[in-house]
Order: C-alpha cells, then structure tokens, then sequence
C-alpha cells in the first residue's frame, strides 16, 4: 500500500464540505438546550448559594465602577443585570458574569469627560444615560459584527505577555486614581496620565478630608480579612467554605457599616462630613428605544475600538482560563457574540459597555457554580435592591467605594519576579510586557494595547522570518541489552522468517557490498551538530552529506534565509567539484580570494537530506527557491547532487515538492534562466513495457580528465540532476508481508530486489485519469480497492518516489548507498563515469 494511495479531496469537494449547513446549528447558537435537560436540584441550590453570593459582591463594584466612569451609579447597576439575564442562554462558560469592569470603566470614564465639555451635553440635547446608552449600542454592535464575521481568531494574535503587562498597568493606573478619593482630596483631574495624577495627589497630601480616615480603615479592613481567612483556611481545612464566605463578604461589610457611619453622623449633626453617592433613583429610570446620533457616534467612534479589543480580552481571557481549570471548552467567538448580544440589549435600559468581570467571575467560580443558571440569581438580587434599597444607597460614602475599588485590582499589579521571569524566558517576551506596563501609565489606555499589540506582531513575524534551523549528525548509541535466551529467540525467529522469504539471499549478502560506509543502526539518534548535551560525540552522517532540519514551515518570508544558510553550510563544510580557472582574472568577482588550494582539504558535497518533518506549508516561492537552490549546489559541486527528503503526513508539501521536480527528480528541460513547474506525475510512457526491477543511478563526478560542466551547460540541459529511474512503470510486485530485514539491509547489485524504499512499485496514480494522454494500452491500471494488495493489513506502506522518506534513518541510509555506489566507482574507474546501470539479472 502505497502512502498516498488514496488521492486527497478536491476544492470543489473542500468548499462543498465547507458550506454544507449544519444540521444541528440551533444547538451551537443556544448552548443552554445542551445543558438545560440535564439540570437537577443538586445544580439548583449550588447555583442559587452562588447567585447570592455573588450578588451581594456585584452591588457595591458595580456602583464603584460606575463613579470610576463618571457616570451615576444607578447605570453600574443596570449594566450588573442586563448581562447576567442574557448569558445563560448564550454562554459556553459556567463561571463568567458579565457585568461593569474597572479597566473598561477607565476607558468609558476618559470618553464621558470628553463629552461633558461639549456643547450638545450642556445643553442638556445629550444626558448621561443617553451617552451611555448609545456607547454600549454601537459595542454591542462592533461586537456581534465580529462575532458574525468569525473574527474571534484575532484573540490568539493576543500574547500573555501583552495581556499581563497591561492588565498590572492598568491596575495600577486605576489605584493612582482613585487614591484621591480614598483620601478624599477633591479637584484632582482624573483623564490625566497616571504619573501626573500621582504628582497632584502627592502635591494635595495637607489637604485630605475626614474621609482619609474612613478610606484607610476600609482599606485595612479588607487585607485584614483576606489575609487572616486565607491563613485560617490553612490551619483549618475543614472550615475552608465557612472562611471563604467570610471573605467575599468583607466587601458589603464595608458598605453597611460605612453607610450606617454616614447616616447616623448625618441624622446626628444635621449634615455628613463624608462626600457620599447621593440621591440614586429607584427602579429603571431610564428604559427605552436608544436614539441613534450621528454627531455622538462621529466624536466617539475612534476610541470605541479600544473599548471593544478590551471587551473581548477581558473576557476571552478569564473565560479561557477557568476553562482549563474546570476542564471545559469555550468557543471564542459565541463568548464575544454573547458580549454583542448583552451590550444590545443593555442599551434598552441604559447601561454602560459590560463584560465579563475578573473579580466576579473568580468568586463565581470559587462559589461553586454549577451551570450558566447562577445569574440569574445575581440579577435578581441587584434588581430588589435597586427597586427596595435604594434610599440607604445614597449614605454610602465615596471613600469606603475607592477602598473596595483599590483592593479589587491591586490583584492585578504584578511584582519585579513577574518581571525577571518574562526576561528569563525570553528579551522579546520582556520587552512586550514592559511596553504594555510602561505605556499604561504614560498616555492612554487603549494606546497601551495598540502598541504592544503591534510589537507583538512585529516580532512574530520577525520570527517567521528568521526561523531556527539545524545541522543533523549522528550520534550512535550504545544497544540495549539483552539476555541471552532473549537473544536466541530473536534469531530463531529470524532465521525461520528469512527462509520463507525469497530475498533470503539478498539479505545476506547486502552487507558485503558496502565496501566504503557502514550503514545506520536503530540505535542512531540524530541531533544538532552544536548540541551541548552531546557535545563532542556528534559526527556528521558522512563527510560529504548534508543534513538540514528547518524548524518552520517554507514560505515566502523565511525561504531566502533558510536556503542562504543551507547554501553558507555547503560552502563551509565541502570543497567545490569544479576547478576554478587558473590565473587572477578567471577568479571569481565575489570571491577575490579563492584558490584551488583553498578548501581541499574537504571533500566534494555527495547527497543533501533535507528533514521536512516540521514543515506542513510549501508555497510557490518555497518551491521555486528550492529548485533555485539544487541549481546553485550543482553548480558548486559540479556535479548532478541528489536530495533525500523526509516528509510528514502533509500532501502540500508532497506535492509542491512533485511539481517542483523532486521525488524521482526528472525535470522537464526548460528554457536558459527560465524556471517552469510541471506535473511531474505527467510523464510519457514506453509503448513497450521494458522494466526493469532495479532502479539506475546516474551520476557524472568531476575528474581529471572530465571537467566538471560550466554553468552554461547546466542551464542548457536544465541541470543533469542524478536520478533514480522511475519506479512507477515497473511491473506491480505483492509486497511480501513477512519479515524482512530492516531500511539498512541493502544491496544494490547482483540481486533480484528493489531497496526497501523503491518496494511496492505501483503505476500513476493518474492511469484511470480521462484527461491522461500518456497511458498506454499496455498500461496497467490502478488496483481495485478490493484487492487484497490494497488492504493494511496485506501491505507494507511505502513511498512510491524513491527520493521521499517517512524516516530520517531510511534518508540517511540511501544517501550512504549512493555514496558507496560513487567511492566504488572512482576506485575501479580511472576513466570519466558514465552512466551506471545496475539491472537484475
């Protein structure tokens, strides 16, 4: 059974797979009809603790966030429902809650600002929650645009390191700017970059309020309490959900006893020396259709994408994570469809930009939520408290929401071994994350994504340019062993294989003809030349072969680069076949110092394997480049070079490689300096079916008295590349399905079988083409699929081209043969090499 057997599909067969509706779409659209069947009552009181808990935790962020916004904390609330009530239906996530975030409100805040000084805003045409309302529509929108259009792969081009050093940027910019409000200095700019609001408060330090006491002691409350329920949780592990509870609660404590503070120095003194949220207004105050406005989309819309990229990484990035910690599976672009759709709809109510929630969606997670269904129990807790407690909101003093805000994201801001690690695993690595740190606090938010995110596309291209690369050798290690008895059974077994076989004969004798190498054992290991590990054992597979190992696919960007250096190494590791002429003016122009002296010392280039293990994509450029480059080392060597490649499963790379003339190596004689691709599986067939069972080799060593051919000569006969004959039109053999020895068992005279890797001869797969007008009738066809030849399990599967290879060892292995079969030449040869045709018997 041949490799490729089995020809591979179409593109009409490709786009029709491709287009081909699928049936059970409705099920993708609403993962909820995938997991509702199956809910039951113990997910019912796991997601309804979890609603609860996370409710009382949503209530005093989401009016945090909202005055970090500058906008009425009643629109933090209502962006805390509307998306909680349409994810679970939509979500591939358990954990997310979708909802305010403090950097999406950082970048929503410096928008508001801008609007506030406008005409249309002081007039009282444009209203906060019709600015908010129409910011979240058109998110919504650029959102499910994406979604739509499949986009979501965008995400991947967005690295750890970016994603990191933004998000400790943006924590810390977020703590600068609501330490005035901790302390309780008013008139401090906030949209200013985050070094000179530090600046002014440092400078407003003698004028901190009373609220600097409130705000320090929330603040020291909530790392108290996390910090002694953490180590509470160690000492008693058994108490560890009583201790978590404790925890998350420690922000709503703050509320209640900073509000009840307010109130009652309020009632007692008359008036409240704490700023405070003020009136908010119970109900939903502001539902309706949102209005379109062209003016407010035209002065909005340029920092509108930066507020989406941060929608998607926030929330791909949580989601993702807590996916591979529960062991389930998101699908990107249904979670930012689920970002549109909850954007859209909460600009009904006039809700600011949401998303999915890090400090939520973790206590959503550590809650020990069970479905998407926990939502909707949150929700429900933030709309009774919107429609019953909103009198007691307006005590709640703005210094006890700037703690709570501080200590949510000061999770985020990372420490200097972050920093050393990042620089230990790589300087690009490092230096994506400190442009994203460093410009987040230096200009705007979205400009700290744009810019990282450019560089890390730079350097990935970069890298895509420059790809790593190799120069195999060998290093033969030592045989495992084994016991004697084990031994003995080995070779009764092969012995009793071998004299069922009919090329028992062959076998043996095999070894005897290799008279200049030694062929590779099972136990060689290939690996770099300059590997530390195996420094100083590895030695090149011969003197005079060439094996490079690209470690990337070939296309046009790294092509030019890869086979430079394969080009550099040829030069630097062999000699040149052909004489340069003698005297200064014959030497070459760009190279003013060579010498036929120079370099003799090494030998004369025999074979290149190329690895193609790691290479999937071969295109156009690729293939021109590598016929360009047989070109040019035949040139060098003066001689027909042949090339072993060792492929994968990828059919692109099989056949570029084909079209490129490669594989049996036969090229179609073409025009000087004019490079043409041709099917090479196209090939005119002798009328008269003279086969031969044993491949030619064809090669033409320089020699005294033969010169090597001039390059004009080459170009003329479009490279006398040496060749192995076709072993295509051979007569179909049965591959023997015993035993047999292994790829270094070869012998290439005087026996009656093909090497291992020229074995299974099978006709073109292009017989049974109606297009074909190169069969003959003497042609035999494709064999029928079932035949017992095609089935595994009666066939041995090789390569029908005897250049390719599955096996670095195979590769090896020929190109030692073809170097013997050279050496044995010169050494009974003193006349110019002909060509050598080594028939059967």
């Amino acid at each position: 059974m041949y490799y490729d057997a089995l020809p591979p599909p179409s593109l009409k067969q490709r786009l029709a797979s491709s287009l081909q509706p699928d049936p059970n779409w409705w099920r993708s659209a609403f993962p909820i009809l995938q997991w509702l069947p199956h809910y039951n009552r113990q997910w019912f009181y796991s997601d309804l603790l979890c609603g609860l808990t996370v409710g009382i935790v949503v209530i005093p962020q989401s009016m945090a966030y909202a005055k970090m916004a500058e906008l009425p904390p009643s629109l933090g609330l209502y962006s805390s429902i509307t998306g909680v009530f349409i994810y679970p239906f939509i979500g591939t996530s358990k954990d997310i809650s979708i909802g305010t975030t403090a950097i999406n409100s950082l970048l929503v805040g410096n928008i508001i600002v801008d609007i506030v000084n406008t005409p249309q805003f002081q007039s009282g045409l444009w209203t906060y929650a019709h600015v908010a309302g129409f910011i979240t529509l058109c998110t919504g929108i650029i959102n499910l645009l994406v979604a739509s259009l499949r986009l979501g792969l965008l995400f991947d081009f967005i690295s750890q390191p970016l994603l990191a050093g933004f998000m400790a940027g943006s924590g810390l910019t977020i703590v600068v700017n609501q330490l005035c409000k901790v302390l309780g200095i008013p008139s401090i700019d906030t949209t200013k970059p985050t070094y000179l609001i530090f600046g002014e408060t440092l400078i407003n330090l003698p004028h901190i309020h009373l609220d600097a006491v409130l705000g320090i002691s929330a603040l020291i409350f909530l790392y108290s309490v996390r910090y002694w329920t953490a180590r509470w949780t160690k000492q008693y592990p058994h108490r560890a959900r009583l201790f978590f509870f404790l925890n998350i609660s420690r922000n709503i404590v703050v509320i209640i006893f900073s509000t009840l503070l307010a109130f009652l120095v309020q009632h007692i003194h008359g008036s409240s020396p704490f700023i405070t949220l003020g009136h908010i207004p119970a109900g939903f105050q502001n539902m309706g259709v949102p209005q379109w406005d062209s003016a407010l989309l035209s002065m909005v819309m340029s920092k509108l994408i930066g507020v989406v990229v941060l929608q998607i990484m926030e929330h791909c990035a949580i989601a993702t994570s807590l996916g591979k910690i529960a062991d389930y599976k998101i699908r990107v672009n249904q979670e930012i469809m689920s970002i549109g759709l909850a954007n859209i709809f909460g600009s009904f109510f006039s809700a600011y930009p949401m998303t999915g929630a890090f400090s939520r969606t973790a206590v959503t997670a550590k809650s020990g939520a069970r479905s998407p269904l926990c939502n909707i129990f949150a929700g429900t807790i933030v709309i009774l408290t919107i429609y019953f407690f909103t009198p007691a909101l307006q005590f709640i003093p703005n210094a006890a929401i700037g703690a709570i805000v501080c200590h949510a994201v000061t999770d985020l801001i990372c420490g200097p071994r972050v920093w050393v690690k990042f620089w230990n695993t790589h300087p690009s690595e490092f230096l994506i994350f400190a442009s994203a740190y460093i410009i987040s606090l230096v200009t705007r938010m979205d400009i700290a994504v744009y810019i990282p995110l450019a560089l890390s596309i730079v350097i990935q291209l970069y890298r895509l340019a420059r790809p790593s690369f190799t120069l195999l050798g060998r290093v033969d290690l030592p045989k495992e062993p084994t016991s004697p008895t084990s031994d003995a059974i080995t070779n009764v077994k092969e012995k009793h294989m071998l004299d069922k076989s009919p090329m028992t004969t062959a076998n043996q004798r095999s070894l005897v003809h290799l008279q200049h190498v030694q062929l590779l054992q099972n136990n060689t290991h290939f690996v770099s030349l300059t590997d530390p590990v195996f420094h100083g054992r590895v030695i090149p597979i011969a003197p005079s072969i060439l094996c490079f190992r690209p470690c990337a696919d070939l296309v046009f960007e790294n092509v030019n680069y890869l086979f430079s250096q394969l080009m550099d190494m040829v030069k630097e590791q062999t000699c040149r076949g052909k004489p340069l002429p003698l005297g200064i003016g014959g030497r070459p122009w760009n190279d003013p110092v060579a010498s036929n002296d120079k370099g003799r010392e090494k030998p004369v280039l025999s074979s290149v394997v190329l690895d193609l293990s790691a290479v999937y994509i071969l295109d156009y450029s690729a293939m021109e480049a590598l016929a360009e480059l047989s070109r040019m080392v035949d040139q060098y060597t003066g001689n027909a070079t042949p090339w072993f490649f060792v492929l994968n499963d990828s059919v692109h790379v099989r056949h570029g490689l084909l079209y490129a003339g490669f594989g049996r190596q036969h090229r179609k004689q073409v025009q000087t300096n004019v490079f043409r691709f041709h099917n090479d599986l196209k090939k005119k067939k002798p009328a008269t079916p003279t086969h031969r069972l044993l491949p030619r080799f064809f090669a033409k060593p320089p020699s005294p008295a033969s010169p090597a051919p001039s390059s004009l000569d080459l170009e003329k006969n479009d490279i006398v590349t040496t060749a192995i004959e076709d072993v295509n039109h051979h007569p179909r053999r049965r591959c023997d399905t015993r035993s047999r020895t292994s790829a270094s068992s070869v012998s290439y005279q005087d026996v009656n079988w093909p090497p291992p890797w020229t074995q299974c001869p099978e006709d073109d797969d292009d017989d049974n083409d109606d297009s074909d007008d190169d069969d003959q009738p003497d042609d035999q066809k494709d064999v029928p699929a079932d035949h017992p030849f095609t089935r595994p399990e009666a066939a041995t599967i090789q390569d029908r081209y005897p250049y390719f290879f599955h096996s670095l060892l195979d590769a090896a292995n020929a190109a030692l043969v073809f170097l013997d079969l050279e050496l044995q030449h010169d050494q009974h040869s003193s006349s110019p090499l002909e060509t050598i045709s080594i028939e059967a018997p």
